[in-house]
């Protein structure tokens, strides 16, 4: 109940910061830096738990889907916070654990040219569901990590990304392993 109470004020607070930016401004122009702008995200993803706490484990497909925002702070450097719900885990013989996070990560993205960007920042994860009960294991209710990665602007409309997201807390209690997701994703802002 708690997961799903988070979710709400989350989506609330996220909706209000948004409207404010567009009646605070006035216009899309912030400092002469480019346009505030939002979009959806849709995100294929490879996941895994790295350290020595697991054994026979391997990459896993997953997905991410959700929105973002993309706020200018000066010139060529822009805020870009994203909420996203993310299947991710780690397959294998002996194990088949899924993880289904509401990740929150708040990056910096810099244009090192008119299409091209390179993204670099934190990302919290809220776990809403896994499956580590059914190996008598225990999960931690968060994930805390960072992102780093890029991405290319077809378009008013279209970003890609790649991006690579290590984990910094533990995934299971008294086990070894902290999440790593490679991801590879589109943009569509409006």
């Amino acid at each position: 109940m708690k997961k799903v109470l988070l979710c709400i004020a989350m989506a609330f607070f996220g909706n209000q910061f948004v409207q404010s930016q567009t009646v605070v401004q006035g216009t899309s122009n912030m400092n002469g830096g480019g346009d505030f702008r939002y979009g959806a995200k849709a995100a294929f993803l490879v996941s895994n738990l790295l350290g020595d706490g697991l054994v026979d484990n391997s990459s896993k497909p997953g997905f991410q889907v959700g929105g973002v925002l993309e706020i200018p702070i000066m010139d060529e450097f822009y805020f870009a916070p994203e909420l996203l719900i993310s299947l991710q885990g780690a397959g294998g013989v002996s194990d088949n654990l899924r993880f289904l996070y509401l990740n929150v990560p708040l990056m910096g993205k810099y244009y090192i040219t008119e299409d091209i960007a390179l993204e670099l920042g934190p990302q919290l994860g809220l776990l809403l569901s896994d499956n580590t009960e059914d190996f008598n294991l225990t999960s931690n209710s968060i994930d805390v990590g960072v992102g780093a990665g890029g991405g290319y602007r077809l378009d008013d409309n279209f970003y890609f990304q790649l991006r690579i997201n290590l984990g910094f807390i533990k995934v299971i209690e008294n086990v070894k392993a902290y999440n790593a997701a490679l991801q590879v994703g589109a943009i569509y802002y409006f």
